[in-house]
């Protein structure tokens, strides 16, 4: 039978995973499409990346909140290496690859005038593109993550 404060850990490690899946979501699948139908494309990037960074550290803060939960209430291995590919995926994005796409746009200036065959049209377009596969991969961990079963219970059960 769990404790009350394992209870109250198995709780906060849920909260911490259910407002890390909603800064994934929402501003990748919400804000930013409404931001380009709104707005003129640069204008538009330019507060979306800043939501984006936003967003980004405020997971990071929250993945350090859902380990100290997960440390508290033993989970299994894999629910720790999960935790830590999330969070090496938004380190990558929130300061790789948006450093990538910033130095292109300083030296492009609207990506969106550049010709349709210009070396860093594609170059940001890549990079764009594989930030966005690294946070739709992020966003389907945290999924799981919130789905699995962390309790103490469980993990005496099996590995």
């Amino acid at each position: 039978m769990k404790s009350k404060a394992t209870n109250i850990h198995f709780s906060g490690l849920k909260l911490s995973l259910a407002l890390i899946l909603g800064l994934l979501v929402v501003p990748a699948y919400v804000v930013a499409p409404m931001l380009f139908a709104e707005l003129e494309s640069a204008q538009a990037g330019l507060v979306a990346g800043q939501i984006f960074y936003t967003s980004n550290l405020t997971i990071l803060i929250l993945l350090v909140t859902a380990a100290l939960f997960c440390q508290r209430i033993q989970v299994k291995k894999a629910t720790w290496y999960l935790l830590g590919l999330v969070g090496l995926m938004v380190v990558i994005n929130a300061f790789g690859i948006t450093s990538m796409m910033t130095m292109i746009k300083a030296e492009a200036g609207d990506i969106t005038a550049l010709d349709s065959d210009d070396p860093l049209r594609w170059a940001f377009a890549f990079w764009h593109g594989m930030g966005s596969i690294i946070h739709m991969i992020a966003t389907i961990l945290v999924v799981i993550l919130v789905m699995r079963n962390h309790s103490k219970d469980d993990n005496m059960n099996g590995a």
